[in-house]
């Protein structure tokens, strides 16, 4: 006689975690991520001209430095840096260095937040040297990278820190262990 398989349950425990949240990440709220990014470059191109559309294309590379910078750094700080769990991930809405692992969620605040307030830090500091339409374009990309990850983290403020939020391209999950 063999064992009937169970269909997977909402709560299921996988590997000793307890599933608490998932959030859906649907095909319609990535095309409409990548679609902001595609209507910022025309407005970018009609505002500054070939200026802008340059400006655009230079921006993202410029901000993901940034930010991999300050989440390496910020790592450094952890007693254990969990430099392992992160990757380059061109997956919308998840474009990035982001952890492909599991990651504690209260590390994954304080990084967001290190993120949001740094970066805006160190693109202010480029503020009296670059043109124009670059410092548009660093600033809105870097609230455009950060906003999913916001969205996020708002729909999981009532969940406990020590929580572990593993990142999908369509889905991001916290278990409790």
């Amino acid at each position: 006689m063999t064992p009937r398989r169970q269909p997977l349950q909402e709560d299921a425990t996988i590997y000793h975690y307890r599933l608490v949240r998932r959030v859906p990440v649907t095909r319609a709220v990535r095309i409409g991520h990548a679609a902001a990014a595609a209507l910022f470059g025309a407005l970018l191109g009609a505002l500054y001209g070939t200026t802008g559309v340059l400006a655009w294309m230079v921006g993202l590379p410029g901000v993901q430095l940034i930010h991999y910078l300050i989440i390496r750094l910020t790592l450094i700080r952890v007693n254990e840096p969990e430099f392992r769990r992160f990757r380059w991930s061109v997956d919308v809405p998840w474009i990035g260095y982001v952890p492909v692992r599991h990651i504690e969620l209260g590390l994954f605040r304080r990084l967001q937040r290190h993120l949001l307030w740094f970066g805006l830090c160190v693109i202010a500091v480029a503020y009296p040297w670059v043109h124009g339409a670059y410092m548009v374009s660093l600033v809105c990309w870097h609230l455009w990278t950060l906003v999913p990850r916001s969205i996020l983290l708002r729909k999981m403020r009532d969940v406990r820190r020590d929580g572990k939020l593993k990142l999908h391209p369509s889905e991001c999950s916290v278990y409790y262990s």
